[in-house]
């Protein structure tokens, strides 16, 4: 993938923490296909949509591989960096890109998506954002249509805990001892200590889900068709559902 022109270094920073270019573009297939693999689970066909929206798409690590994939669909992406989105307009000239807001409402009619992708966008929002995010999403998606978000479970938790927390302070342990205790009872925690504000917005931070907070109060707003944990050190739980 060498041939292909990757964003600048910086960008790519942003989303996955390195400057690793080459895993940069590679990321963005293996995504698509364990996208594309969860949706086949979960009953659907990935190229068979035809409006899919990438809500939250950095400088556009999904895009190459969903124009692969389903080269018939109209692509939409949009991301809160306006430096991404000059990009991705600039050079995938086969995406609609634009820029949104940290809060609803998004440029969009209602209904106009058959498929929406969240990858990495509720793992940091605070619960109010998530709840008008929500509430935007299921308006732009036509009945019947699909989203797929991806949220920090058990095994994020895991390697946070004992990769971050550990070996920090005791003021930041006694902090995450709390957080622990929040997302047990409640089934969410939203950590603000974690540096996110250094590059981004000041509510853009670290969010926990555990399942069954997921499939109680996100099915106010959608069906939810499965949901799969993962299990490397790390890795995201994946959220399919489906707008009634």
């Amino acid at each position: 993938m060498s041939d292909v022109e990757a964003p600048p270094v910086e960008l790519i920073f942003r989303v996955v923490g390195t400057e690793d270019v080459e895993a940069f573009l590679q990321s963005g297939h293996i995504h698509v296909d364990q996208l594309a693999g969860l949706l086949q689970r979960a009953g659907f066909e990935l190229e068979r949509f035809q409006d899919i929206y990438d809500f939250g798409c950095g400088c556009g690590r999904l895009e190459r591989a969903l124009h692969e994939r389903a080269p018939e669909a109209t692509l939409t992406a949009t991301d809160i960096d306006e430096e991404a989105i000059a990009w991705v307009a600039e050079h995938l000239r086969y995406v609609d890109a634009r820029v949104n807001p940290w809060l609803p409402p998004l440029p969009f009619d209602d209904g106009a998506f058959d498929l929406v992708i969240a990858f990495s966008v509720f793992t940091h929002l605070p619960r109010d954002y998530q709840d008008a995010w929500l509430a935007e999403l299921r308006r732009v998606t036509r009945p019947g249509a699909v989203l797929i978000a991806s949220v920090h479970g058990e095994a994020h938790w895991r390697q946070t805990w004992d990769v971050g927390f550990a070996a920090a302070p005791r003021r930041v342990r006694l902090r995450s001892k709390l957080l622990g205790l929040e997302r047990f009872l409640r089934g969410f925690a939203h950590w603000r200590g974690d540096g996110w504000e250094r590059m981004f917005p000041d509510y853009y931070h670290t969010s926990w889900h555990k399942p069954r907070y997921v499939r109680r109060h996100w099915s106010r707003w959608f069906e939810v068709v499965r949901l799969e944990e993962g299990t490397d050190p790390g890795s995201h739980d994946f959220i399919v559902l489906r707008r009634p």
